[in-house]
Formats: structure tokens, C-alpha cells, sequence
């Protein structure tokens, strides 16, 4: 049997605010959020470290960041960050950017490496990765000093079936996935933006995106709604022999 190299638990959009209290559409995003991490710290199989992967402040505010800080420093676990559309990466990294917190850059686990991308394009909702971020990962790729890579950013890089949110997607994403293609070991593309679940293959490799800590975008609506599953995480684990074994969990709301 393979041997497991690292246990991620993702999470992405938790959209915390300066005041516990605040609410987006409904929910109340610090509660939401508390209860993800309550949920999936009580796992017997608990993870080796934290992903967030952007919007994890709607308010762009330094007491929101700190909310999450404070949230997860508990936890004594690694947690690696990057920024979404909705995020402030100047705050984020003068907050975030110090252990067991990192933003963006490099991890590398056994015969893993995580590459965290910036895909934040300043007064846009959809993302773009700057001319030096894709300069990065194909350094990175080209370097091959891992057997194995999981490429993480927050905005999807292919079509998701709805015509209002893939207007907001990665506006440069035909460029990214040029670059995976010219690689063997991109085993897996991770990301939030679109406050749902999908799995699927491209060329081998695994693309997945991952359910909000707060509310869901009701899949294949070519309009704004907003569906009605509950808060939920991903479990991803990165095994030795370069497979990805993962599960999203949706957490009951009391």
C-alpha cells in the first residue's frame, strides 16, 4: 500500500469580517467558519497541516485576519494561505505571513511539493496570474525537485457550467494549463472562488475545487443563486506513489 506523504485540510472563502457578528446573505461567516474547523479537528484522522485557499476576508480588514489567526493558531498546525479576489494580500501577508502561517511560495513535503499561486487582480473579481507568478511555477515545474506537485489559487482555470461565474474564472487560465501540460508531475490542481464541489480529470491530472466554510453558489445556474447545501471542508491527502486520495465533507448546521 502506498504510504501517505501529508494530509491537507482545505478550506477556502471562509469571508471573515472584522465583527464576529457579521453575516454575508444570511450566514454569519466567523460562526460557519468555527464550526468547519470544530468539525474536522474532532476527526481521529486529523490533518498534518492547513490549506486556505483566498477570500478569507470579505471586509479587507487587519482585525479580519486576525479573527482567522486566532481562529487557527490554536490548532498548532502549519497553515498555508493565499490570497482571492476579495482578500487584501498586504494585510493578509503582514498578518498571515509568519509560522506556523505562510503565504504563497513553496512547500515541500517528502516527495511533494505544494505551489501556491497569487491569482488576486486588484478591482476584479475574476483572477489573473501575473507574468511573474506563471514565470514561478514554470521554474518550478522545470526544476523538478519533487517527484509530485499540487498546484493551489483561488480562482478556476476551466469552465465550471455557469455563465455568470465563470465570467469571474482565471482570465488567463488557457495560459496556466499550458504550463501543467508541459509537465509530468502535476498530479493535482486545487481551488476555491466557486463555493462548490467538483472532481474531475484533465490530461491525468485532478482538478478539484472546494465547498465554502460559509454558503454554497447553486452549480450549473447560468444566474446568481445560492444553493442550499451547508458549510463544508476537503480532506486531501498526498500519497507517496503520486496519488491524490480526497473526500469533501459537509458540515450539519445545528
Amino acid at each position: 500500500m502506498a504510504k501517505r506523504v501529508l494530509r491537507l485540510l482545505h478550506i477556502t472563502d471562509t469571508h471573515l469580517h472584522a465583527a464576529a457578528e457579521s453575516r454575508m446573505r444570511g450566514v454569519c461567516t466567523a460562526e460557519s467558519f468555527a464550526a468547519v474547523v470544530e468539525h474536522a479537528m474532532a476527526d481521529a484522522d486529523g490533518p498534518d497541516a492547513i490549506l486556505a485557499t483566498g477570500d478569507l476576508v470579505q471586509d479587507e480588514t487587519r482585525a479580519g485576519y486576525e479573527r482567522l489567526h486566532g481562529m487557527l493558531k490554536s490548532s498548532g498546525l502549519p497553515v498555508y494561505c493565499l490570497p482571492g479576489n476579495h482578500d487584501a494580500p498586504d494585510i493578509m501577508a503582514e498578518v498571515l505571513d509568519r509560522e506556523p502561517f505562510q503565504v504563497g511560495g513553496e512547500v515541500r513535503a517528502g516527495n511533494w511539493s505544494l505551489l501556491l499561486l497569487d491569482s488576486h487582480s486588484a478591482g476584479d473579481d475574476g483572477g489573473r496570474l501575473k507574468d511573474a507568478e506563471l514565470a514561478r511555477l514554470r521554474d518550478s515545474l522545470a526544476s523538478a525537485q519533487a517527484s509530485h506537485y499540487l498546484v493551489c489559487l483561488h480562482h478556476h482555470p476551466l469552465p465550471m457550467g455557469s455563465s455568470w461565474l465563470d465570467g469571474v474564472a482565471l482570465r488567463n487560465g488557457d495560459e496556466f494549463l499550458e504550463l501543467l501540460d508541459e509537465s509530468r508531475r502535476v498530479r493535482g490542481v486545487l481551488w476555491g472562488h466557486v463555493h462548490q464541489a467538483s472532481d474531475r480529470q484533465r490530461h491525468g491530472v485532478r482538478l478539484m475545487s472546494t465547498p465554502s466554510t460559509c454558503l454554497q453558489f447553486l452549480p450549473n445556474s447560468d444566474s446568481f443563486a445560492v444553493d442550499s447545501r451547508p458549510p463544508g471542508y476537503r480532506w486531501v491527502d498526498l500519497m507517496a506513489n503520486g496519488r491524490i486520495d480526497t473526500e469533501v465533507v459537509w458540515v450539519p448546521e445545528a
